[in-house]
C-alpha cells in the first residue's frame, strides 16, 4: 500500500508540481478516506519526504554504479597508465542521465523549494553518497600523488572556514584549495544539467549534450586531474 501511495503521488507531483501535492487527492486517486492515508505517512510533508528520499537513494546508486564502472575499468586496463580525468567523466554523465530520464526526481531534489517544507536530515546521506561517488577519482590520484597543483588559488581563511562542513565530511585530508574546487565543480555540474531537464537551453544551446562533455572535461582539468 505504501508503494502505491507513493506512486500516486509521484505521479501527482509529474503533473501539478511538489507544492500542489495534496492527501486528499491522492486518497481520492485511490478510493480511500483522507484520513486513511495517515496510517502510512503522518501528513504530507512526510509524503513530500519519501518521495525526496526516494529519488535520492535512486540517483546515489546510479552515481554508484557508474563509479564502480569506471574503477572497474581502470583495473581491467592491465597495468596501464591510471586516468583519473577519464574516470572523473563517469559520474556527471550518470548524474545527466538519471536526470533526463527522472526530470521530476531530478527537480524534487534540485529544483524549486517548496514552500513551508523543511528537508530533514535524512536527506543528508543520500546527498553525501552522490558527492563521494563524483570525488573518488579525485580522492585515489591524491592518494597516489597525482593530483595537479598548479592551477590552485590561495584560500582565505573566510572561505576555508565556509567549506569546512565539506572538508571534515567529504575530503578530510585533501587541501583546502581542493576543496572548494569541488564545490564550485559541483555547483556547475548540478546548474548544467537543471538547465537543461528544466529546459532553459531551448533555442538557445542546440546540442546541450556537446557542451556538457567539454563543460566536465573543463571542470577534471580545474581540478588537477590528469588524462
Amino acid at each position: 500500500m505504501t508503494a502505491e501511495i507513493l506512486a500516486v503521488a509521484g505521479a501527482h507531483v509529474a503533473r501539478d508540481g511538489a507544492a500542489a501535492l495534496s492527501l486528499r487527492s491522492i486518497a481520492r486517486d485511490l478510493g480511500m478516506a483522507p484520513s486513511a492515508l495517515y496510517r502510512y505517512f503522518d501528513g504530507r510533508d512526510a509524503l513530500l519526504t519519501a518521495l525526496i528520499l526516494s529519488a535520492y537513494e535512486a540517483l546515489a546508486a546510479e552515481a554508484e554504479r557508474a563509479a564502480d564502472e569506471a574503477e572497474t575499468r581502470e583495473n581491467e586496463a592491465q597495468g596501464g597508465p591510471a586516468r583519473d580525468a577519464e574516470r572523473w567523466l563517469a559520474v556527471p554523465r550518470a548524474l545527466r542521465h538519471w536526470a533526463l530520464e527522472h526530470p521530476h526526481e531530478w527537480g524534487l531534489i534540485f529544483g524549486t523549494p517548496v514552500p513551508g517544507y523543511r528537508a530533514p536530515e535524512d536527506t543528508v546521506e543520500p546527498y553525501a553518497r552522490v558527492a563521494a561517488a563524483l570525488v573518488r577519482p579525485l580522492v585515489a590520484a591524491e592518494e597516489a600523488g597525482r593530483l595537479r597543483r598548479d592551477g590552485d588559488r590561495a584560500v582565505s581563511e573566510g572561505l576555508r572556514a565556509a567549506v569546512m562542513p565539506v572538508t571534515e565530511g567529504l575530503l578530510p585530508g585533501m587541501p583546502v584549495e581542493k576543496v572548494v574546487s569541488v564545490v564550485q565543480a559541483w555547483t556547475t555540474l548540478i546548474g548544467t544539467i537543471s538547465l537543461e531537464v528544466f529546459g532553459h537551453w531551448r533555442n538557445t544551446v542546440l546540442e546541450p549534450e556537446l557542451l556538457f562533455e567539454v563543460s566536465i572535461r573543463q571542470l577534471g582539468e580545474s581540478l588537477g586531474l590528469q588524462w
